[in-house]
């Protein structure tokens, strides 16, 4: 395997990459917005006879034709290592979750192994998630191995954050995930801005001076200290008395809800801390960490990016050298 597919399918997107092997380095991508969940919801709607890893299996080769136009290749016969949501109850096949302790070379992953020409003309590997006693995840496992692939001096021991709409708290413990727990920061974020009585007091806009980031950090040192539910209505007081503008006000109100997520960092003890961010998340995570403050170890938005692709491929690795055989179906 010279160069392989990777699919990081999620709720909202879907991504594909060309990668090649030995340098881990990424050719070319396509990106949609095509995500699982109006990806289920189109197969709903299409008909009782629908079979549905057929449908989704379509969607999937549509995106890899759109990367051949892209790159000018052929990229027949292609491997697919595909996770995220894609092997979730509304994704191309469910697969059970791996259960804690869960260890950072992702040898007790659950997966499935579809033959090249079963449904599509490429050999994909799909990949599943982990679940603890009262949490899920799917995807952030791969990009946790991924991280720590590229972190050649990892001790072992270690909280790693990945913001998102569904922000992980992940905790690793002797080489281990023990622990993880989701923060529904950023669709609280979302509902909050654009459905709740407080979207009337905001206005989007970039984080470009003091002004505005007087106003976040206002709203991370007020959520800090823990009483959201008391601090929210501050969004309609704010500008109903004058004291921020609209715009500041969103600020104010990511501020909020990335410090009352963050200050639960407080109990972590003297384990290192490691932010896993991309884009605009990035730098709010990391202001947010020095207002509070947080010792934290900022990873690069390229270590980032590239997680995924680094954790696929950690994974394949392991299941191809070790007893699982790729011709065995779902293990």
């Amino acid at each position: 395997m010279i160069r392989f597919l990777s699919c990081d399918w999620g709720t909202s997107s879907f991504r594909l990459r060309l990668v090649r092997v030995d340098d881990r380095q990424i050719l070319g991508e396509y990106i949609s917005g095509l995500g699982v969940k109006q990806a289920f919801q189109n197969f709903q709607e299409s008909g009782p006879n629908t079979d549905r890893e057929q449908f989704y299996m379509d969607l999937l080769n549509e995106g890899v034709k759109a990367l051949e136009r892209k790159l000018n290749l052929d990229l027949t016969e292609t491997m697919i290592l595909c996770s995220g949501m894609a092997s979730s109850t509304v994704g191309i096949r469910e697969l059970p979750y791996a259960t804690l302790p869960f260890p950072v070379k992702g040898s007790t992953m659950e997966m499935h192994f579809y033959r090249s020409g079963d449904k599509i003309d490429h050999p994909i590997f799909l990949l599943s998630g982990v679940k603890s006693t009262r949490d899920v995840m799917r995807g952030e496992e791969t990009q946790l191995i991924g991280i720590i692939r590229q972190l050649p001096s990892f001790a072992g021991e270690g909280v790693f954050i990945f913001p998102g709409t569904h922000s992980k708290h992940i905790h690793v413990s002797a080489g281990e995930i023990s622990d993880f727990t989701t923060y529904m920061t950023g669709e609280v974020f979302q509902i909050l801005s654009r459905h709740s009585l407080l979207s009337d007091s905001i206005r989007g806009g970039a984080l470009v001076d003091s002004e505005l980031g007087y106003a976040f950090t206002r709203g991370v040192e007020e959520g800090a200290k823990g009483n959201l539910l008391g601090s929210l209505f501050h969004v309609r007081t704010n500008e109903l008395f004058g004291k921020l503008t609209k715009t500041e006000n969103f600020h104010y109100l990511s501020g909020l809800l990335i410090g009352n997520e963050l200050s639960n960092l407080s109990t972590n003890g003297d384990f290192p801390i490691y932010l896993c961010a991309e884009g605009t998340l990035h730098s709010t995570y990391s202001r947010a960490m020095e207002i509070l403050p947080i010792k934290a170890n900022i990873l690069s938005q390229q270590e980032v990016r590239q997680a995924v692709v680094f954790g696929q491929l950690e994974i394949f690795n392991y299941t191809n050298n070790h007893e699982k055989s790729i011709f065995l179906g779902s293990f």
